[in-house]
């Protein structure tokens, strides 16, 4: 009986151990050019913001899931933006991204849409001309 309790605790942290040793590994990203849409919506009016669909070069895109990698940064891109140009309450951006122009576009018209037929929303687009995002530098993340 002892014998058997201590193989379990053994392979218990065995297991635990591999699976903190194995965990570690590197995301891996690649650089990409996508296209991208930014939304925001104020939270002391009824206004949202849509920004020009276009293309920004060099993201970084994790291999794996195929998901931006530091989205938040761009996201501060556009609330940044908006916050110095249209003196509103916070702003509350989204972005939406995509690597073929096809997707993105209709992506854009369901927005352009859904915000142009509300009646709760007065919708604010923002030319490229205006405002265009920029690559964000992407920094390793070190885990443990």
């Amino acid at each position: 009986m002892k014998i058997t309790v201590k193989i379990m605790l053994f392979l218990c942290l065995f297991g635990m151990i591999s699976v903190q040793t194995f965990g570690a590994k590197k995301h891996k990203v690649y650089q990409k050019p996508v296209y991208m849409i930014g939304v925001a919506m104020s939270l002391t009016d009824s206004v949202v913001f849509i920004t020009d669909m276009h293309l920004v070069d060099s993201v970084t895109v994790e291999k794996k899931t195929k998901f931006l990698k530091d989205r938040q940064l761009y996201s501060f891109q556009l609330q940044r933006y908006l916050e110095a140009t249209y003196k509103g309450g916070p702003y509350v951006p989204a972005v939406f991204f995509g690597p073929k122009r096809k997707t993105m576009e209709r992506h854009y018209l369901s927005l352009h849409k859904r915000y142009v037929q509300s009646k709760e929303f007065r919708m604010v687009l923002v030319d490229q001309s205006q405002f265009r995002f920029k690559s964000e530098k992407y920094i390793e993340e070190i885990t443990e």
